[in-house]
Parts: C-alpha cells; structure tokens; sequence
C-alpha cells in the first residue's frame, strides 16, 4: 500500500531525477475568433505563448504497425509537463518544430502529477 510519505518522496525524487534533464517548451494558446463590431466579419485568431520547463523524449521516426487489423502509429514526440504548468492547447513548439497535440493522458503515481503530452511533427 503506498501511503502519503510514499507519494511526497517520490515527487521529491522525480524533481532530482528530473534536474538537468528538462528543456523550453512553447505552449501555443490560441484565443477564440472574434467577431469584428463593425463589419461581422471573422477576425483572425490570436495566438499568445507560454514557456514551460519539461522532459522531452524525441522518437527517431514514425512506426505504423497493424495488430489484429487494427492500425496504430507512434508519436513523434513526447513531453512530460507537471500539472500546475499545462495549459490545454493544439499546438506546441519544440526545437525550432511545430506539433500538434494528439493526447493528453495524465500520469502518476499515488496521484496525478503530470501530463503527458503526445505531439505529431507538423513542420
């Protein structure tokens, strides 16, 4: 049984684990369309930026795989960013790439402390 010690030194030992090993992420946030007052018309969405500090594992290609005719492919990347810091978006930016968000499970632990995010190269 793991108990409330347990989850306190294992979100300390991550955080030492995790030191050294995290790098810039640009989360993309796109605020919704407006409408112009005057005319009606659609204006274009904006879209502001937000830093977070995460663990990023870069996978080397695609792999697409059929498994009892089920067809499944892998992501091209994935980043680890603690939950106080995410904020829901489609896109990201990571290395001078852009990617968009495919997944977002939550991991952890005892609790949840991190989300997983699962990224598709765009450009």
């Amino acid at each position: 049984m793991i108990t409330n010690d347990d989850i306190n030194f294992m979100q300390s030992a991550r955080e030492e684990m995790l030191a050294g090993r995290k790098f810039e992420v640009e989360l993309l946030i796109e605020t919704p369309n407006s409408v112009d007052p005057d005319t009606g018309e659609p204006l274009e969405p904006q879209t502001d930026s937000k830093l977070v500090s995460a663990h990023v594992t870069e996978n080397a290609g695609k792999q697409v795989e059929i498994n009892d005719g089920i067809l499944t492919k892998s992501v091209d990347i994935k980043v680890d960013i603690s939950i106080e810091e995410w904020t829901p978006v489609t896109f990201f930016n990571y290395a001078q790439k852009k990617y968009k968000v495919i997944g977002t499970p939550r991991k952890g632990i005892g609790q949840r402390n991190r989300v997983e995010v699962l990224g598709e190269l765009v450009h």
